[in-house]
Order: C-alpha cells, then structure tokens, then sequence
C-alpha cells in the first residue's frame, strides 16, 4: 500500500474479467461465477434474486437469500446479500443496520444516514457488524473465486461503513479493510467498475491524478455512470495540461450537473473551463466561465478567487480588494451567525483562506478581510475577520500580525460575552512556538 501508486490494469481487461456495471445491479458476474462452484439450490436462489434485482425488488431479493443464510452454499449466500446490501440499501441506521426496500425498476434507490435515536430497527434490516463477520468467513474459504467475491462485497461493503459508521473507530476500521481490499483486486485485475472508481479515488488522494486515470478510465469503460468521473479527469487533464481533453471532460461534468440539477458542481465545472482557458491565455473566455459559475452558485468560492486574481493582474490591489469585499454577503453569509448559518459561515472561510496559492492573492484576501472591519457591525463576524486574517498572516509568515489580530480576535468575542467558535489561545500558542 505504500511507497509507489498501483500498477496500471490493462485497458478494459477488469470489465471483461468481472463485468460491467449493469451487469453487477443484477448481481449477474456473482450468479455466473457460483453456476460453476456452488450447488444446485444455491444457485437456483441467486438466479431467482437477480431476476428480483433487475425488478426493483431488492427487500424481496434479500428475503429470497436469507432463507439459506445456514445452508450448505451459506458463503456464497453471504457475499451476494452483501453485494445486494451495498449497492441498494436506502437508509444507513445510527451505522449499525441498513434498511432495503422494493421499488419498482425505473427508480434507483437514494441514500440516507439516520443517527436518530427515535427510528426503530425492523426485522428486515440488514445487521452490518454481523454482515462483514459472515463476509470475513467467505474470505477463509478455499476457493479462490469465492474469495475473489467475498473481498469484492466486501469492499462494497466497508466503503458504506465508513460514511456511516456507528463510530469514529468503526469508520478507521473500516477505511483500512477497504483500502486493503481494492488494493488486492487491483493486484489481481479483478476490479470491478465501481471499485475501480474508488481505487482512483485512492490513488488520486495518495499518489497523483496520473496514478488514478487508468483506475477512471476502467470505471467508465465498464459503464459506471459516476458524474464525478468526468470532473476528475477534466482535472487531471488539466494538470497534465492537455487543454483540449480538460475542457471536454468539464463540458461533459457541467451537462451532467446541469442534468441532475446539482448547481454547486456545475458551478466547479465552469470554474474548472475557466481555468483551462486562463492557462491557455484566453483571458475573456476565463472570465466567461467565473462569472457563470458564480451566477450559478454565488458562494462559489473558486470562481470568486478566480475573477479576484484576474483583477488583482488587470486593476491592481484596491479593485481586488473591492470585488472581495462585494462577496463578503455570500461568503459570511447576513443576520445572527448561529447554529447551521455559523457552520456553514466557518466553512466558507475555510476554504477562503485556504483555496488562494500565490502570495499576492494570499495578500489581498487577508487585506479584504481587514479592510473596513471596525464598521462590522456584528461582533461576531468582526472577530472571524479579525482571526481567519491571522491565519493568512501565518500563511505568509508574518506572525506578529498573525498574534496581533488573533488577540483582537479574542478581544471582540470576549467584549460580544459569546464563546468564540475557534480555538484562539490555542492558535497563539502555536504561533508563540514557531516563533
């Protein structure tokens, strides 16, 4: 898992080894594979429960299975009421059951995490704890393909578990069982379309767009149909600068988006065109692109910084300053900062002082935040003006402004008698160490 990305598979060759993606809705690669290694009953069972599938009725299908969860063929039952689980249950309850319902075949289902402590377990959900046990005895058994089915539903499986976890340590876990597992079906060229999307995923965090390509490429030849596929190779393109293959990946991203409805990644796939046209010199066409992205999403804070960077080259730091200034509504959003609005407001200024690489543009964002602040009106939006600016000031390494606008800061939630929503002391600190 360390030291080097994964091999690169042969273009195609996991698709034809474990099927595409339409054929795994209907579980049909797991029947074929158990048509040849498990006995008559079993398979008869797999059958009925992929005619099910390719129904809608996923709740029936599992009912079908369970009914020889003891039986001879058990490990065979266990790895396809896993695959069935993972790749249709609708409501993750409190990470410790997931809830399978019958549609009808046009509906895809959609996912839900429920923590509620109110919502009752019924006698159809499906136990994850005891799931992944009953998967961990397929994996013992000494047929390799069986094996090879068990680690897939299992890394299904895992990946769910760490989005909805029962607990922080359940969600490490489970994060280290999958990264295993898709590690070893990718050794094996044994990725599945869906799996090959989450091994690029990995691969794309860990290594490099380039490591996570030929994983992209795999998903999409084997008919996952993930919107975020194009997004991400229009962003490895970019890196590569192949600036045709970028923006026709983006302008497939953005008709998709566009398609489900989904205004913040369309608005990152504009943002993701302009910067294609920015590195190909095509200044209007860059702007072109910021500013439908931002009238799409006006809290799109890319965009934002890619029309403040372009004004910064063309106007200088006061119309940079300005136009920053004029966002100030979106990114910190109007009236009491508290509960939802405050969280959303501390992310917006998360990624405000974090998106900006350049020292310039780190300059005028930190400047925006402190110009006019004694006019905020609003104690509390001052003091996070007056904080996240500490913060660019240690991006920039200048700490005793950082230390001096952390104190003022802490100053104004102390006078506002409201608890500040960071650590303030414990950023001093940190800065009275570095220096």
């Amino acid at each position: 898992m360390q030291g080097r990305p994964s091999a690169a598979p042969e273009p195609g060759a996991a698709q034809v080894a474990m099927g595409s993606w339409q054929e795994w809705l209907a579980l049909t690669p797991l029947v074929d594979a158990a048509r040849s290694h498990a006995g008559p009953t079993t398979v008869t069972a797999l059958e009925k429960a992929s005619k099910l599938l390719r129904d809608g009725k996923a709740r029936t299908a599992d009912d079908t299975l369970a009914a020889l969860a003891d039986s001879e063929g058990r490990h065979w039952i266990t790895v396809a009421r896993a695959d069935l689980a993972a790749l249709y249950f609708t409501v993750c309850i409190r990470g410790v059951a997931w809830r399978l319902v019958d549609l009808d075949a046009k509906t895809p289902p959609t996912r839900k995490s429920d923590y509620s402590e109110d919502t009752k377990l019924g006698p159809g959900d499906i136990a994850v704890e005891a799931m992944l046990t009953n998967l961990d005895a397929a994996l013992t058994a000494k047929e390799p393909i069986l094996q090879t089915q068990a680690r897939i539903a299992r890394a299904r499986a895992t990946a769910y578990v760490s989005r909805c976890p029962p607990s922080k340590e359940a969600a490490e876990m489970a994060q280290g069982i999958l990264k295993g597992d898709l590690a070893a079906l990718a050794a094996e060229n044994h990725l599945t379309p869906d799996l090959a999307f989450l091994w690029a995923g990995v691969q794309m965090g860990e290594y490099s767009g380039a490591a996570a390509k030929p994983f992209l490429l795999l998903a999409r030849e084997g008919g996952y149909d993930e919107p975020t596929i194009a997004t991400m190779l229009a962003v490895i393109a970019l890196e590569q600068r192949e600036f045709a293959a970028a923006d026709k990946h983006a302008a497939e991203a953005e008709a998709n988006y566009k398609k489900l409805g989904d205004v913040g990644q369309q608005a990152q796939a504009l943002f993701l065109r302009g910067e294609v046209a920015r590195n190909k010199g095509d200044l209007k066409a860059a702007r072109g692109f910021y500013e439908a992205a931002r009238k799409l999403d006006g809290s799109h804070l890319p965009s934002l910084l890619g029309l403040t960077r372009m004004t910064l080259a063309a106007d200088g730091q006061s119309a940079a300053i300005r136009q920053l200034q004029a966002a100030f509504p979106t990114i910190l959003l109007e009236g009491p900062l508290v509960t939802d609005k405050l969280e959303l407001a501390l992310d917006n200024l998360e990624a405000y002082v974090t998106l900006p690489a350049e020292n310039d543009l780190i300059t005028v964002c930190r400047d925006a935040l402190l110009a006019d602040v004694e006019l905020e009106k609003d104690l509390m939006r001052r003091g996070l003006r007056y904080f996240f600016a500490a913060t660019m000031d240690a991006r920039l390494a200048e700490y005793d402004h950082a230390r001096s606008h952390a104190v003022l800061a802490r100053d104004e939630f102390e006078t506002a008698k409201i608890p500040p929503p960071i650590d303030i002391n414990a950023f001093i600190e940190r800065l009275d160490r570095v220096q």
